[in-house]
């Protein structure tokens, strides 16, 4: 992914969580709150950028999880 579309990822999923969450937050000072804000953008961004793994993808790895122990 280009730095440029990651930036524009970055900024888009920030708007998205500083609408949802700025009524929950005006304790935090401005720039706690960018802070925040900034975490908070970033490990969105990881989350969706990381595969979604299967770990059932296998019967042999579902029955493991399924036997009592």
């Amino acid at each position: 992914m280009s730095n440029r579309r990651k930036a524009e990822t970055i900024a888009a999923a920030r708007n998205e969580i500083a609408r949802r969450i700025a009524r929950f937050c005006t304790s935090l000072s401005p720039q706690e709150f960018e802070r925040l804000l900034d975490r908070m953008a970033h490990i969105q961004w990881k989350y969706d950028m990381l595969p979604h793994l299967d770990f059932f993808e296998e019967e042999e790895d579902t029955e493991q999880y399924l036997r009592p122990n």
